[in-house]
């Protein structure tokens, strides 16, 4: 079984089984299994010729130790035996393995609790229930009462307000200055998921005029702009990327660490479709101390033309590495509570 052929439901039948097999082995000191590209400096592990040699299944842990018993020890290649849904027979993948010490995970925004607190976000989306989907709204005719506009954030800034109210008042700050205006956009948090669970996104409403006059849309018929499929999500998987992240005024560079199918971030719970990414210095980055760290989350990373995910999280204590949950998992879940007939992100906000 080749790398080409590791789905998203491979990968998560396969974390499953490490998990249940291997992090059992040392539960207070593995805290999660995740897959990276192998790196390039890893010596070839001898192998069977079903070995998957560019994915390696890394495990997370609190501790490196120096000395395992055997009865801990995480083996150089885990064979895991995965059932061929088409033909209905087993195949066993051999995948490599790497051991790599971790910080405590914990979510970086800043609590809502009250109206005249702050929200900040970097997603501009548009969405419709009409069905046909009418066409985009354009500078002629920008009201088209089809068309609803609003931000995307992460839905653990509003944790503090209980769980069912679904109409909680935001104020996103400007990007723009607008005369004498205030300074922050009013919004209506109409769509949040349930924290701890997710998936970690809310969105707060707002009229796409607010948005222009206050520099969150350059323009009104923005064409959607591209988020991660299947296929993007695999390729990264096992062969790494690079990338930017967006957030409150301020963009670094980052570097793929690791996907995780699902993954447990305490007080967020378990969330799908999670991105690992380390800060890469030297290029240029602004507000380099602590770079995902406290009020970044809701901002986004951004791969290869394509919208990747939201950040959620971040480990301590340096906040180098963050963590995002894949717009996949985002816009299907916003869509479906909507009963969208069409969903669009069309605007990352940078400045």
């Amino acid at each position: 079984m080749t790398s080409s052929t590791l789905s998203l439901d491979c990968l998560r039948r396969v974390q499953d089984t490490l998990q249940r097999r291997v992090a059992s082995r040392d539960p207070g000191n593995i805290v999660s299994v995740g897959f990276a590209p192998q790196r390039r400096d890893s010596p070839p592990h001898a192998t069977s010729p079903e070995q998957d040699s560019r994915v390696v299944a890394q495990f997370d842990v609190s501790r490196k130790r120096k000395r395992v018993s055997e009865d801990k020890r995480i083996q150089s290649i885990e064979p895991v035996r995965l059932l061929d849904r088409r033909s209905r027979s087993y195949r066993e993948l051999h995948l490599g393995t790497d051991v790599v010490e971790v910080g405590e995970i914990i979510p970086t925004g800043v609590r809502i609790s009250t109206p005249d607190e702050h929200a900040t976000t970097s997603l501009v989306v548009r969405w419709t229930t009409v069905r046909p989907v009418p066409p985009r709204p354009t500078h002629h005719h920008p009201d088209d009462p089809r068309w609803r506009w609003g931000v995307m954030t992460v839905s653990h800034l509003f944790a503090g307000r209980g769980e069912r109210d679904a109409t909680s008042r935001a104020r996103v700050r400007r990007v723009a200055a607008c005369g004498h205006g205030p300074d922050a956009v009013n919004g209506r948090v109409t769509r949040r998921a349930r924290i701890p669970g997710g998936p970690d996104i809310a969105l707060v409403e707002t009229g796409w005029d607010r948005l222009w006059l206050s520099g969150f849309v350059p323009e009104i018929g923005l064409p959607p702009l591209v988020i991660p499929t299947e296929a993007d999500l695999t390729r990264w998987t096992s062969r790494g990327a690079s990338g930017t992240f967006v957030g409150d005024r301020v963009t670094h560079d980052w570097k793929w660490r690791a996907f995780y199918p699902s993954l447990l971030i305490p007080s967020l719970g378990q969330l799908q479709h999670l991105v690992s990414y380390q800060f890469q210095a030297g290029s240029g980055a602004t507000n380099a101390i602590e770079p995902f760290g406290p009020g970044s989350s809701g901002g986004v990373i951004l791969a290869e033309g394509v919208v990747l995910g939201m950040q959620v999280a971040a480990m301590k204590p340096d906040f180098h590495i963050g963590y995002a949950q894949s717009l996949d998992v985002s816009t299907a879940w916003l869509k479906k509570q909507f009963k969208a007939s069409a969903l669009e992100v069309v605007h990352v906000v940078d400045r």
